[in-house]
């Protein structure tokens, strides 16, 4: 059995990873091409630094509780749905198909050995009362809307915090402060 159909998962959990996958995805993309193949066996999959099969395990059950194996669903899924909209001419088979190759397994995979190294057995453990209790199931269910509202207040915050930068420093310059959006361009 695949180990993303041993546990339902939702989308729910690991939101803040989101938008960092999307960004570390499109820039391995766009990267000279020698860093889509690092970490990946002559088969194409992840290597993964073995965990003692125990220690495995309860990093794979976190994960699962987690929800990242969703959240790579979900990244996988908004950058077809990107993709598509800027090549409209390739074929619907193809985005099938492209679905069909992409598992986001893969990730756990890649994620294992992070866990391993950063964690303990005993820290996991932890971890797993933790998310298995009451409190941990409302973090896996409040965090991801407690995510976006904590970003969208950073971001209303930044502008007003540019704004009032913007404000001092043209009070004391001769020349007006410019914004990334006005500097000319070179």
């Amino acid at each position: 059995m695949s180990l993303l159909r041993a546990v339902p998962c939702r989308p729910l959990g690991l939101a803040w990873a989101l938008p960092l996958l999307l960004w570390s995805a499109a820039a391995t993309a766009e990267g000279d091409g020698k860093s889509e193949t690092k970490g990946l066996a002559a088969s194409g999959r992840p290597e993964a630094k073995p965990a003692d099969g125990a220690k495995r395990a309860d990093i794979l059950r976190l994960l699962q509780l987690t929800h990242a194996a969703s959240m790579g669903d979900l990244a996988v899924q908004q950058m077809i749905t990107t993709y598509r909209q800027t090549m409209p001419q390739v074929k619907d088979e193809i985005w099938q198909e492209l679905k069909k190759e992409i598992s986001s397994e893969e990730l756990l995979l890649r994620l294992v050995p992070i866990y391993d190294k950063h964690f303990s057995a005993a820290e996991l453990k932890e971890l797993l009362r933790f998310y298995e209790s009451p409190i941990g199931k409302k973090v896996t269910q409040v965090m991801p809307t407690v995510n976006q509202e904590a970003m969208t207040a950073g971001q209303t915050w930044g502008s007003e915090i540019a704004v009032r930068i913007k404000r001092r420093l043209d009070a004391v310059s001769p020349q007006p402060a410019t914004t990334p959006s006005t500097q000319p361009k070179k």
